[in-house]
This record gives C-alpha cells, structure tokens and sequence, in this order.
C-alpha cells in the first residue's frame, strides 16, 4: 500500500512554489485538468497550508458545479464533473481500520480521489499515487509543493500535469473566467 512516509520511495520529482492561495488554486487546476478516472493524489501538510484550496482548484478543472470545502467533518465530499472527484479528509480517523471501512478503492473505477491527511490510513490507501507535500516557505503565504509519483500511473498525472501548469502558467494575466464565473453572469 501506499507509503505515505516515502522512506524507501522515489525522490520527489518536482517542486512548485506558490507565493498566493491563487497560485494554490491554479497548481490545483492543473492537476484537475489532468486527472482521469482511476487517479488518486495524497495531500500532506499542516493545518491551513493549502492542501483544501489545491482540491479548490482541481474542482473548478472538472467542471464541478459545487465549490470545493474542506471535507474534515463530513469525512468525504463528492464533486460531480467532466469526471467524478471524491475528496477524503482523514484528519479525523484514529486508525487504518475506519480509513479500510470508507473503501475509497471503490471509488476509483468511477472517478479519481484526492486524500488530505493520508498519513492515517497508509496501508488502507492505493499504491499508485501522486503524493503532494506542502511546506510553509519564506512568508505566510509561500508554500513549497514537492510532486512524488510512486509509479506508472502517477508518473503521467505529473507530466500531465506539468504541461498543464506550464499552459495555464503562460496564460496568467489574460483572465479567462471559469465556467462557474460565466454562468454567474447575468446577460444584457
């Protein structure tokens, strides 16, 4: 099962650095825009270091008409879309025994599933993953995010994502709206 801990695993195999909770959302975006059915991405940081505005971000990517929240009391959100994103907050689990009862693996041939807090339940996760670690950088708002794939499957979520992030890196400043910004408009 998954290594959450990494003792062993691969090196990280790339380093984003936000300055914004926006840079937060887009890197989530474009994880978001890359997912597909079958993928699973861990989360790992403190409290408040951005891992619910990173699911933000990869809700508004597929489309979701519900805005992502943070799922730590409720323990799963749903969020329907181009595909189906469930988002796990394990925060509030004390054992592997309540994390292997939510049966997340069943969720992946329906969808993909992003996993906050997977320090938890480790063994009760899938092996192929894209495990994101977010470190406070040099000023409050700073993170540093490290992408670790720990196999195939997760290694092309990252390059996908890494094109993606480059793409939407480029177009920064031009202010598309988003979907959900367009359907909040009224017309004239």
């Amino acid at each position: 099962m998954a290594d959450v801990t990494l003792t062993g695993a691969p090196s990280p195999a790339l380093l984003l650095v936000s300055d914004s909770e926006e840079d937060t959302v887009r890197i989530g975006k474009s994880i978001g825009h890359a997912l597909r059915i079958g993928d699973t991405v861990l989360l790992s940081g403190d409290l408040g270091a951005g891992k619910t505005r990173l699911v933000h971000g990869m809700a508004d990517a597929i489309e979701s008409p519900i805005a992502a929240r943070s799922p730590t009391f409720v323990i799963v959100n749903e969020y329907p879309g181009r595909i189906h994103l469930s988002h796990c907050d394990l925060y509030r689990l004390t054992s592997e025994d309540e994390v292997e009862e939510l049966a997340l693996e069943e969720r992946l041939p329906d969808g993909a599933l992003v996993i906050e807090w997977p320090e938890v339940g480790a063994n009760a996760l899938p092996e192929d993953v894209l495990f994101l670690k977010l470190d406070n950088g040099d000023h409050d708002e700073q993170r540093l995010i490290t992408f670790t794939p720990t196999g195939p499957r997760s290694a092309g979520l990252l390059s996908r994502s890494a094109a993606v992030y480059e793409a939407l890196d480029a177009a920064v400043g031009l202010n598309y709206p988003s979907k959900r910004e367009q359907s909040g408009k009224s017309e004239n």
